[in-house]
């Protein structure tokens, strides 16, 4: 098994082409914002923030809504744009979520896609008002491995912090944000009335695909040699073929507001 080059933390273009792979988020959770969001108008215009290579928005438009992923990095943005060139309701930008180039009030909904706790807050939910009509809405998502009921997820995790005891993970940091997005939304000056959802869902996977969603980390190959990313891929190949789990747990969640 093959690991890929050594990427920089927080830099997702080494990962891009592997994003694609990665379980999609909650349709459940989707299907129940955008009944919420379709109060405001029958036809919504959003944009996906952080929309990686697309999942979300490509997620959005298949339920019909039209709108924007925007995405910083260059080489997510050229893998959406190829994956998703049979869908022209979802326009890609290139831009921070901080400074998204769209006019005023021309949104009817912003949605972050497990990408907020990268953003300058205030920076970016200052845009997200600029960009929001009255009335619009402003969802925070997050999408993680379920660590806490998955026994073989978290037999993962552990085998991991043994080949590699120092690593510093993404995850922490996210976790440590989401308690903290319900206050946020609900005491921030335009938006009001925050409901949280969350949804645990069994996801069937093969060894292939779980072997790819892990090459789309960006935090353990940032910090190990190629040899000891490869031999953590082996491990989890190892692993997998000898528990073969009928399926992975996911958690999905969401913060979800409306302006004034």
């Amino acid at each position: 098994m093959c690991a890929a080059g050594r990427p920089s933390f927080g830099s997702f273009s080494e990962v891009a082409q592997a994003y694609p792979k990665r379980p999609p988020y909650s349709r459940r959770v989707l299907k129940i914002l955008v009944e919420h969001v379709k109060t405001l108008t029958d036809s919504p215009i959003f944009a996906d923030i952080g929309a990686g290579t697309g999942a979300t928005a490509y997620a959005l438009a298949d339920m019909g809504l039209s709108g924007y992923a925007i995405e910083p990095d260059s080489e997510m943005v050229a893998t959406g744009k190829r994956i998703g060139a049979a869908r022209p309701s979802v326009s890609w930008i290139n831009a921070p979520g901080e400074c998204t180039g769209l006019a005023d009030g021309s949104l009817d909904w912003v949605c972050y896609s497990t990408s907020f706790h990268w953003t300058n807050t205030s920076d970016a939910l200052r845009e997200c008002m600029r960009i929001l009509r009255s009335r619009a809405f402003f969802t925070i998502t997050c999408f993680l491995t379920d660590l806490e009921t998955d026994p073989f997820q978290i037999e993962i995790e552990s085998r991991i912090r043994d080949l590699a005891p120092a690593l510093r993970r993404a995850r922490p940091p996210i976790v440590g944000e989401m308690s903290t997005y319900e206050t946020l939304l609900n005491q921030y000056p335009g938006l009001g009335n925050c409901i949280a959802l969350t949804s645990t869902e069994a996801v069937p996977m093969t060894e292939e695909q779980y072997i790819n969603y892990w090459k789309s980390s960006h935090d353990i190959p940032s910090q190990v040699s190629p040899e000891v990313w490869n031999s953590i891929l082996q491990m989890i190949a190892e692993t997998f073929r000898s528990r073969r789990p009928a399926s992975l747990r996911f958690r999905s969640a969401a913060w979800h507001a409306q302006r004034g």
